[in-house]
């Protein structure tokens, strides 16, 4: 299921996430806590306006964004 998701596009698409619309509630980014590039996926590890931390997900190849709450997958990792 794709997500919508408000980006600021400067040099190249998608330059970093602006807001995004999460069970039909937009939230503002706060602040952008980590990036990273894969061939086919452009990550963001952010804080938004609710206090809660999500990983927001681009699949370049299928044009579709995925949102996950940062605090639930966190509880669901071992520990090691």
């Amino acid at each position: 299921m794709s997500a919508l998701v408000e980006t600021y596009s400067g040099h190249r698409l998608h330059e970093r996430p602006l807001r995004f619309c999460r069970e039909g509630v937009w939230h503002k980014v706060v602040q952008v806590l980590d990036r990273w590039q894969e061939p086919q996926i452009l990550g963001f590890k952010v804080t938004a306006d609710d206090g809660q931390k999500y990983i927001l997900e681009y699949n370049k190849e299928q044009d579709i964004w995925k949102i996950l709450n940062y605090q639930h997958l966190a509880k669901r990792r071992p520990s090691i």
